[in-house]
């Protein structure tokens, strides 16, 4: 792991908690979890699947200028690929109306206990333990005169040797609780990593690839 940049981040995000709890003004956020039941797929060639837990959590606030911040791990343990993958996020709400939420900004996303095989056995395998900078974009859309949302995530990036993207698309539906609420979800998501500098010395690799997806189910609360 990368311990300089993971403690950046962290003192990063408990110095904006202190300077809205100092400000007294309102948070709101949420915390969740899921499960998703993913596939992969390496160098083009189908390998196996891979249960993979995801928590994650978001915290808002009223302060001017100051982006809002997320934190989401995800943890991929396949035979031919694997990953531990921290996400740091720090947004805006651009748009936020009655019926739609968008959000953008950037994200830090590190890879941590990683490996990586090429359809060779034999070959060795790699690691790809690397810190990348992404752009960042989610957004929420109310299903009139119900519970549901339909609700997009979307984070891209080519920096430090890896082209990537994490995709996810699925439907909420919210239940009342207190002065929060429950939200009950699923989808669809996508990991899809493209390598310019592994697995060089197999003369049988020209590119590199590992690809995640399959669906998902989880829940979060709103507060």
């Amino acid at each position: 792991m990368n311990k300089p940049a993971l403690a950046l981040m962290t003192t990063a995000a408990l110095s904006m908690g202190s300077t809205v709890a100092m400000a007294e003004s309102s948070i709101s956020g949420d915390v969740g979890a899921d499960m998703w039941f993913a596939d992969t797929k390496i160098d083009e060639h189908r390998r196996g699947d891979a249960s993979a837990p995801t928590f994650y959590f978001s915290l808002e606030h009223e302060l001017a200028y100051v982006p809002d911040f997320s934190f989401r791990y995800t943890s991929v343990d396949a035979d031919y690929a694997g990953f531990d993958k921290y996400d740091y996020t720090f947004y805006y709400k651009i748009l936020e109306r009655e019926l739609m939420t968008f959000d953008a900004g950037v994200m830090l996303t590190q890879y941590t206990n990683s490996h990586y095989r090429t359809k060779e056995s034999a070959t060795p395998v790699y690691n790809f333990d690397e810190t990348t900078f992404n752009w960042y974009a989610y957004a929420e859309i109310h299903v009139p005169d119900t519970n549901f949302d339909i609700i997009g995530q979307f984070d891209f990036s080519n920096s430090s040797g890896i082209k990537s993207a994490d995709v996810m698309t699925g439907v909420q539906y919210k239940i009342g609780l207190g002065n929060g609420d429950l939200a009950l979800r699923g989808g669809y998501r996508v990991i899809d990593l493209e390598f310019t500098d592994l697995a060089e010395q197999s003369p049988s690799t020209n590119q590199s690839f590992v690809f995640v997806n399959g669906f998902f189910l989880g829940a979060e609360y709103n507060f």
